[in-house]
């Protein structure tokens, strides 16, 4: 049996809107309802990488806002250092 493979997302809320980004993919999506999380998560991953939403699992992490913003500014500021080199 194959084993799935396990995305993992870090969600946030700020204001009314929860943010979703997916590191592994370097990814983000939002919504406005919560309820909506999971489905919005499975629909970026499966829309970037091309796959059905059935072929991968994902976890959610929930954070504050703030640390969802310095998660998500620190990979940036990664990513543009490393396309300096």
């Amino acid at each position: 049996m194959n084993e799935q493979k396990v995305f993992h997302a870090v969600v946030g809320k700020e204001g009314g809107w929860w943010n979703i980004w997916v590191p592994e993919l370097d990814q983000v999506t939002c919504t406005r309802k919560s309820r909506k999380i999971a489905g919005y998560t499975r629909t970026l991953i499966a829309a970037i990488l091309g796959i059905p939403e059935s072929s991968f699992r994902v976890e959610r992490e929930l954070v504050s806002a703030a640390e969802f913003e310095r998660r998500y500014t620190a990979a940036v500021r990664s990513t543009d250092a490393q396309e300096k080199l």
